[in-house]
This record gives structure tokens, sequence and C-alpha cells, in this order.
């Protein structure tokens, strides 16, 4: 991921995460996942972890073991999601379950998780892990209350900020309370920093939601109909015009791209539109919940309070 500004040693930090996976056992996992689920990640939610880190003055060599962790815990799902999705590319490369099997791809997936609850049992932070047993818990509930939507055209907005706010933001709301524990800050400052993650967090999965509807993107066109799921691009299109219910619920799981799509150009643009500017509104969100927590707080990193503000930059970026 690059950003505007990062400070020279988040950027280090970030750069040498070793995420490395030594199985004895079985040692191809290592390498299977270093081609797949780990491969040229943007380590994003590191990143995360490495800046509210140093904002919050915690020395970055504490904060490794928890941003591997982060990383690992987002590379499980990815193999989960995968397998769930029947997904056979992610970034124009063969997914996990593609290369061996669904079966190994559940398995690796599962290894991941065991290895983050090892390794982060050994430090001896109880809230940090409770709360990360929580997050992966809120994880599961975000994607089975996608499942159960699938197919569905007549979601509502609250189911799908309820599934963005627990299959992608509860993890980066993780990455940004985890240093904040480590500081031993206050509940007003940690409440901050969960609503600055979860700000975050919703904001990045509209955005998402805008390039999969990008024909110059590295998705396929609209993918999220093909997999039978409404986004909130989508939403906003049904929202408008209720005449598209019965042509996208066709569309819902179909695989293939019809000969024409059922909007009008005009449509998908005023749609990607609104999304934007809702996204907009949670970024700005992030973005006062920031000068809260620069507010509470005695001192800061003011370098570090430049990098978070950047990853607000990048996303404004993203969807221009």
């Amino acid at each position: 991921m690059v950003l505007d500004w990062m400070p020279g040693e988040t950027a280090s930090a970030v750069e040498k995460l070793d995420l490395t996976l030594e199985v004895p056992s079985v040692p191809e996992i290592d390498v299977l996942l270093s081609k797949t689920v780990l491969f040229r990640g943007k380590k994003f939610r590191p990143t995360l972890c490495f800046l509210m880190s140093q904002m919050l003055q915690v020395p970055l060599e504490t904060m490794h073991p928890y941003a591997r962790a982060a990383e690992f815990v987002h590379a499980a799902t990815l193999a989960h999601d995968d397998v769930i999705d029947e997904s056979q590319t992610r970034r124009n490369r063969p997914t996990l379950n593609a290369r061996v099997s669904n079966a190994r791809a559940v398995l690796a997936g599962d290894l991941l998780l065991a290895r983050v609850m090892a390794e982060l049992s050994s430090l001896g932070e109880v809230a940090i892990i409770h709360d990360l047993a929580m997050t992966v818990e809120e994880l599961v509930h975000g994607e089975w209350l996608q499942l159960e939507a699938r197919k569905i055209a007549t979601v509502n907005r609250q189911h799908l900020e309820t599934v963005a706010k627990k299959k992608t933001a509860s993890l980066m709301v993780w990455s940004c309370v985890a240093p904040a524990r480590i500081a031993r800050l206050d509940f007003k400052i940690l409440d901050a920093a969960r609503r600055f993650g979860e700000a975050l967090g919703v904001a990045f999965q509209m955005i998402d939601d805008i390039i999969d509807y990008d024909p110059t993107s590295e998705k396929p066109f609209a993918q999220d109909i093909r997999e039978g799921l409404v986004n909130f691009v989508t939403l906003e299109m049904l929202e408008n015009n209720p005449g598209l219910l019965e042509p996208i619920q066709a569309l819902l799981g179909e695989e293939t791209s019809p000969s024409e799509w059922p909007w009008q150009p005009y449509e998908l643009l005023s749609a990607c539109d609104r999304v934007r500017a809702r996204a907009q509104a949670k970024l700005e969100v992030a973005d006062q919940t920031l000068s809260q927590i620069s507010q509470f707080l005695n001192s800061l990193n003011s370098e570090a309070l430049q990098g978070l503000r950047s990853i607000l930059v990048y996303l404004r970026e993203r969807i221009r």
C-alpha cells in the first residue's frame, strides 16, 4: 500500500514484517500460503496497527506479533472465503483452493488461526486475545449473514452495513484497539480507536463495492452479482429504480454476463456517486475521531497521526 506519507520507522516495520509460517510436519503450507493469500498483500491491517501504535508512542517492536496476527487472521478469512465463494482466482492468481483442494484450503486457514492463538497467548495480553477471539466471531457472523442473503435482491441498507462492520471493519478495529490496550490507555481512547476502525472499515467496503463496478479494475465487472450478492452500489440502483428488482434478482448467482445489463449507464454512475458520498462521510467521521484521540492524549507522535490521515487520503483517491 503506497501512502502519501508514512513515517520511515513504520514503513520499515511493515516491509520487514515476518509472515513466514514454518510447519515442519507440513512444510508445503508455508509455500502455498506465500503464493496465495499472503502473496503481495497490501498489509493494510498491519499498517494500521503500526501507525496507531506509533501515534500512541508504543514501541514498534512491541507490536510486531500483533501486526503479524492481524495479517494472518485476514489471510485465514481469505482462504475460507474463497472456498465458500468457490473462487478460482484472487489478484489474478489461482486461489489456494484452486491450487490444492477446498479441504486443504480450509485446513490452511485453520492453521493460521491456530498459530495466531499460540503466538499471542505467549505474550500474556489476555484482553487483546479476548478482543481477537470476539473479532473472529464477528468475522464468522458477518460471513454467515452474507450467506443468508445470497441470491436475495431485497436486502436492506442495515443488513449491508451490519455485514460491512462485522466482515470488513472488525479486524481493522482490532488493529487499532490493540495498540491502545498495550499503551494502557483509558476507555475513551479505546472507544475512539474502535470508532475510527469501524468508520474506516465501512468506508473501505463501500469503496470496494464501487470498484466492483469499475470495468478497468482487476476484478471481473459486477463480480458480486455473479456471486449472488447485492452490494452498496446495487442497493442504490434498486432503491432509485424498483423496476430493476426482477432483472437483478434473475442475475444473482449467474456466472456468465448477460448480453446487456438491465440498468442504464447513468443509473450506475449515479449509484456510484451516492455510495462515494456515503464513503466520504464515513472517512470524515474517521478523520474527526483521529482529532478526538489527539485531544485526549497528553502527547502523541504527530508523524504517525499524519500517516493515519494519509490512509484516509489513500482511500479517497481510490474512488475519484
